[in-house]
């Protein structure tokens, strides 16, 4: 039997009015819980905020929707507070009286106080949000504590925990409850004075059912028994901070294991011996630290595996040896920063050209010899030049710096190094900060400096210049913090500065006549400076 056109047109208007409907339920939204509105209320009640941050949390006609509140999010269709985030808010008081109000938020999914001024001890009613995801109660520094961390382990779904500055020092247990953790992936400890781990057998053979991707247990006072607990996690770490703990020892090669490592700081502990062969098998590497340690020995050949290499940080330690024809297996070399400064490294520069994505080097305080080759000027990319206080010798012509047209700081003092470059032969680079103390760049006064308009700092001294200081030099000075032109032969008078840098030594030098005032507004004079301005040493 056919359908008549009048039925056809009501099953038509009702297939609307559904449509309709249902995109109203869409865009409706709910308002927030009476129950959590209340409870959050509460909260505002015990909390200190003298900056008025919880002013549009009220009872009035035009505030009672606690889901248009600061740092409140509801959810659309349930209408239930899933979200307070009031971190950086000045916020402060007893956070064990917020214990009763966030218990009342059952739905919350993240939770965010950090960087307030809360103290107290930790509320356990915490471990009733069993929906939460992400807790981060950090950076309230020196103020909250927590001597149990079992509540912890009612928190399922937590994926990020932050409790960096909560002082851990008498939760003992503390890696039995992280263990317990299903979802935990990214943990801050960070300056939380955690007890080290008693080595017991129990500890390093609990199968942990967490899996850690960053961790971060910097600023403790953290032994080498975090090891075995540490282990656990290293098919899954990606980001592993134990800087500034008391580390000793060697440091093991279980650490070659973890392949999938990208961040590994070590920095400012007491590791001694050599870098282990085994990092080569870190592949996933870009970030590695392991500077102010007490390390010795070559840097090892295993190393050119990393070719995913970002950042080498290797300073302050006891370190012998670089060959560079080791370290370019890699066909794309990705290394951005090298810092082996403070070390004994010995023998000549290393010719670096291979690392074309160079762009900070740190090679300070060293024995290097010989001469700085021009390969130098082909790292297009460097920014920072770095080599003081090495017994380089020979000259530094245009061709080493010609090609550097990034260049911001250029560090080459207290080496032996003759400087050759013409006003045709101008670097293209326009640096902030150029030392060159103890190089020789006389006995004229080195012109190629004047392109050089954006400088703070500028370190000639003891650079064997026996000249007359040029017009065009006191149109550097605007912007100078630093000026030390010192242990020269240079002549003249001084004119009035318009601005004069913060930090100024022109001592013993042939300059003559009377200091001008403007000498006096710098912030620190040598105390020859201050004196008559006869000319010394000048005969």
């Amino acid at each position: 039997m056919a359908t008549s056109p009048f039925r056809y047109f009501i099953s038509l208007f009702l297939l609307l009015l559904c449509f309709e409907a249902c995109f109203r339920v869409g865009d409706t939204k709910v308002g927030c819980i009476e129950r959590e509105t209340q409870a959050l209320l509460h909260f505002k009640k015990v909390v200190l905020d003298d900056h008025g941050v919880l002013s549009s949390w009220g009872n009035g006609e035009d505030k009672k929707d606690c889901c248009k509140w600061r740092g409140v999010e509801c959810n659309n269709q349930t209408g239930h507070v899933i979200r307070l985030d009031l971190h950086h808010q000045y916020l402060g008081g007893k956070i064990s009286q917020l214990g009763p109000s966030l218990a009342e938020l059952q739905h919350l999914k993240h939770l965010n106080l950090s960087w307030n001024h809360f103290k107290g001890i930790l509320p356990t009613q915490l471990g009733n949000l069993s929906n939460l995801q992400s807790l981060d109660l950090g950076s309230n520094y020196g103020h909250m504590s927590c001597e149990n961390l079992d509540w912890l382990s009612h928190l399922p779904s937590l994926t990020h925990l932050d409790l960096s500055g909560v002082n851990l020092s008498k939760a003992i247990h503390w890696p039995q409850a992280i263990n317990k953790m299903p979802s935990l992936t990214e943990l801050y400890l960070h300056y939380t004075e955690l007890p080290p781990i008693i080595p017991t057998i129990s500890i390093s053979h609990i199968n942990s059912s967490t899996s850690l991707v960053v961790l971060d247990l910097s600023s403790n006072s953290l032994t080498s028994s975090i090891y075995p607990w540490l282990f656990n996690f290293s098919s899954s770490l990606v980001h592993l901070d134990l800087s500034w703990n008391d580390l000793n020892g060697s440091i093991p090669d279980a650490f070659g294991n973890m392949t999938t490592l990208a961040y590994l700081d070590l920095f400012w502990n007491e590791l001694r011996g050599s870098i282990p062969d085994a990092f080569g098998n870190m592949t996933s590497l870009a970030y590695l630290d392991l500077s102010w340690n007490q390390l010795e020995g070559e840097i090892p050949k295993s190393l050119r595996d990393l070719c995913n290499l970002q950042e080498l940080l290797l300073s302050r330690n006891n370190l012998t040896g670089l060959k560079e024809k080791d370290y370019l297996a890699c066909p794309n070399n990705t290394l951005e920063v090298l810092d082996i400064s403070y070390n004994q490294l010995k023998g000549s520069f290393p010719d670096l050209s291979g690392f074309s994505q160079l762009r900070e080097l740190f090679l300070e305080f060293n024995q290097l010899n010989g001469t700085l080759p021009e390969s130098i000027g082909q790292l297009a990319q460097l920014q920072v030049l770095s080599i003081p206080s090495n017994s380089l010798r020979g000259t530094v012509s245009a061709n080493h710096l010609f090609g550097l047209s990034n260049l911001s700081v250029l560090d080459l003092s207290f080496n032996s190094l003759i400087f050759n470059i013409s006003l045709e032969q101008v670097p293209q680079f326009r640096a902030s900060r150029i030392m060159l103390a103890s190089c020789k760049l006389g006995p004229r006064f080195p012109n190629w400096i004047q392109t050089q308009k954006g400088l703070l700092d500028l370190d000639i001294s003891a650079s064997g210049i026996a000249d007359v200081i040029p017009n065009w030099f006191w149109n550097l000075t605007s912007d100078l913090q630093l000026l030390n032109i010192s242990n020269n032969h240079i002549s003249g008078t001084l004119p009035n500065l318009q601005a004069t840098p913060l930090v100024l030594d022109m001592s013993s030098n042939c300059l003559e006549g009377s200091i001008p005032q403007s000498v006096f507004n710098a912030g620190w004079l040598t105390t020859q400076m201050l004196g008559a301005m006869g000319r010394f040493n000048c005969s």
